[in-house]
């Protein structure tokens, strides 16, 4: 990814992209899954949440560009942050993956959408399919560009799908904060305009309804109170923002209660996921099998699983992963009797 700070560059040039969600009363909601009591205690919100030491990991800044796929940058963190959660360490899930397939005509995506993807399809981590281009940058028509699509790769979204996604319908930035705490962050959004504050790590809302010039998806992964009040944290995603302060040390954008008035008006309600053990069998061995002299990796009955060239990308997905390179007549006597494949 290209290095760029986004202060530097125009709010109306920075990508945004998020079209808000039809109403549909099938939605599972957030809230259902809450208890009684109250949503957020003063004793948690003096703790606050912090997924990147929650975790122990580091979340690195994505960068859209002129792209409208914030949805597919804001899903692709929690996409990363539910995996860190599995395997001990975060790998950054490919926005590019996930906006290809839900990309609405002229451009930008819906909330639901993406969630409904990461369930019923997976993701893909950004060593398997790349959101950038060869130079770091990257832009709309790359981002709809669908002929990344193999069997393979469809067959390793898998291993990161999510088991359920739900609404959230509640006020107030206690029901973000309850989201995020037990959700490992949730992905919402916000109704903007081009007020010269988006640059900065307190960006501000627009003064009235009428103001609003743009929709914008953004993962939220933190929360707490500070000597401004209460806040809840995104990375956004729209690349470094090089501001960090007393306040703000990992330089994530803090979303103040105004954003909360008059009925959450300038917030676009968050949906969360819940994690679903990876498909992918890491705790058992994978061996796969190549034909000496040939250019690709072969499952037992003999069907093209990958170019050999990607095995390296590829084996990392597998625990103890090991290629045997055999001669033609060794490779056709293998079967499911004499061989220790496991497939996926």
């Amino acid at each position: 990814m290209k290095k760029v700070n986004h202060k530097q560059i125009a709010e109306n040039n920075l990508g945004k992209g998020l079209v808000p969600d039809t109403k549909d009363e099938r939605d599972l909601k957030f809230e259902d899954v809450l208890g009684a009591g109250p949503v957020m205690t003063d004793e948690e919100w003096k703790q606050g949440f912090d997924i990147e030491k929650f975790l122990n990991i580091k979340i690195p800044f994505k960068n859209q560009g002129s792209s409208s796929s914030c949805v597919g940058n804001g899903f692709g963190y929690q996409g990363g942050v539910i995996n860190a959660k599995e395997v001990g360490h975060y790998d950054e899930v490919s926005a590019k993956a996930i906006y290809s397939q839900i990309f609405l005509p002229g451009g930008g995506a819906q909330l639901r959408d993406a969630a409904k993807l990461l369930v019923n399809w997976g993701a893909l981590l950004e060593t398997q399919l790349k959101s950038y281009k060869a130079d770091g940058t990257t832009d709309e028509k790359f981002m709809e560009d669908l002929t990344w699509v193999t069997p393979e790769l469809v067959q390793l979204a898998k291993v990161l799908q999510a088991k359920e996604y739900r609404t959230m319908n509640g006020l107030g930035i206690d029901y973000f904060a309850r989201a995020i705490k037990d959700n490992l962050g949730c992905v919402g959004g916000v109704a903007g305009t081009n007020n010269g504050t988006w640059g900065t790590n307190e960006p501000k809302p627009p003064k009235n309804a009428s103001d609003i010039s743009w929709y914008h998806c953004l993962y939220f992964g933190k929360f707490g109170i500070d000597e401004k009040g209460k806040y809840i944290a995104t990375p956004n995603s729209w690349g470094t923002r090089n501001e960090g302060d007393e306040l703000h040390p990992d330089d994530w954008q803090k979303l103040r209660e105004d954003y909360f008035k008059d009925a959450n008006k300038f917030i676009i309600n968050p949906w969360t996921l819940l994690d679903k053990p990876n498909t992918n069998p890491r705790k058992k061995p994978m061996v796969m099998f190549q034909k000496l002299g040939e250019a690709a990796i072969y499952t037992l009955a003999g069907e093209v699983l990958i170019p050999f060239a990607n095995w390296d990308s590829y084996k990392d997905n597998f625990a103890d992963a090991k290629l045997l390179i055999l001669p033609p007549a060794e490779f056709a006597k293998l079967t499911v009797a004499n061989s220790q494949v496991v497939k996926k």
